[in-house]
């Protein structure tokens, strides 16, 4: 699951970095940049704590304390998510609500898309 995020992480990074020229070179385009970025990070940011749940989860499994523990873990991404587009709702000039909506997915989609291509590169054709 390392791997898999790590090179989703890359790919938001690398994502975020060609959103910072578009929001540059291009002044028309701004907003969408603007809010393509917010989303990007709101999605790295979803994916950092997912990164830790599953670690305490597992940590605790492994213990054998079993899940003992009880957290808003899917409460605070939901929050994060909602108050990205709150932002975005907020100033409109400066973000572009659809963009930033978007973008909150992006780390998740292509996490899907990576464990999809290395799973097909690491069987070896049947079943």
């Amino acid at each position: 699951m390392d791997d898999v995020l790590n090179r989703a992480l890359r790919v938001a990074l690398f994502f975020v970095a060609s959103c910072l020229l578009v929001w540059a070179l291009f002044p028309a385009w701004k907003t969408l940049a603007a809010g393509l970025i917010l989303g990007t990070l709101t999605s790295v940011m979803n994916a950092l704590l997912l990164r830790r749940r599953v670690d305490l989860i597992s940590r605790a499994v492994a213990e054998g304390q079993g899940a003992k523990r009880m957290s808003l873990g899917l409460g605070s991404r939901l929050a994060m998510v909602l108050l990205a587009v709150m932002v975005a709702y907020r100033f409109p000039w400066h973000f572009h609500l659809i963009a930033t909506l978007a973008a909150c997915f992006l780390v998740q989609m292509v996490s899907l898309v990576i464990a999809f291509i290395l799973n097909l590169k690491r069987s070896d054709g049947k079943g």
